[in-house]
């Protein structure tokens, strides 16, 4: 009796002795899958993300400049008879506006009757920066201060497009600038490609626009 139960015993431990090969390259299978797909979503993830950014950071950059051209090109004509808006250098691809900031200054030893101090002389433009060299050229919108030595800042970079469009009475839209009740501002920019295309994760390029509309403040002169 003792030698069947020792027997007994021996046989169960040996069926109780692990994992045989082909289960552990079973298991080993499984998760070697588990970790492909982990991997493509992970990178799936990290391209989407990078495209939001991408986004993100270009729409702030065109919101700003909208903003400011905006602000700006609303004040046109103040202190003025006219628009404000210059039709001989005003075209669908630069604008060029003019106020007189000091016309209401409240004392008078410092009003004028002109637009020829620091700001008041205004031309928004689209430009190629070439100052890089090779291929890493950019396109800016850029203020140029006519009174200030012709002085250029930059109001966003890395931009496709930049269009004006004057819109007079009736909503028409005009090609005379000094026609014009309001102006619209079109800005288009181009997320590049993130990836590569064909593999997981694949983002390409595509294009957005930004439109703002200013309000000329000489709105109800006769034209």
């Amino acid at each position: 009796m003792l030698t069947v139960t020792g027997r007994r015993g021996a046989g169960r431990r040996r069926g109780e002795a692990g994992f045989s090969l082909i289960e552990l390259m079973v298991a080993l299978g499984v998760t070697l899958v588990i970790m492909v797909i982990a991997s493509r979503l992970l990178a799936m993830s990290m391209f989407v993300r990078q495209r939001e950014n991408q986004r993100s950071e270009a729409v702030a950059d065109v919101q700003r400049a909208l903003h400011a051209m905006s602000r700006e090109i609303s004040n046109a004509g103040l202190g003025m008879a006219n628009n404000g808006l210059v039709p001989a250098n005003s075209n669908d691809i630069a604008l060029r506006i003019r106020t007189n900031l000091n016309a209401f200054c409240g004392v008078a030893a410092s009003c004028d009757n002109d637009t020829g101090d620091p700001g008041e002389d205004i031309v928004f433009a689209l430009i190629n920066n070439t100052t890089g060299g090779g291929n890493d050229n950019q396109r800016l919108i850029t203020r140029q201060d006519v009174n200030s030595s012709n002085a250029i800042s930059a109001l966003a970079n890395r931009i496709d497009s930049l269009e004006f469009e004057y819109i007079g009475e009736n909503g028409l839209t005009t090609t005379n600038a000094a026609l014009a009740q309001r102006v619209r501002i079109a800005v288009t920019v181009t997320l590049p490609a993130v990836g590569t295309a064909g593999q997981s994760g694949y983002q390409p390029a595509s294009q957005m626009q930004l439109i703002s509309e200013a309000v000329l403040r000489n709105l109800l002169l006769d034209k």
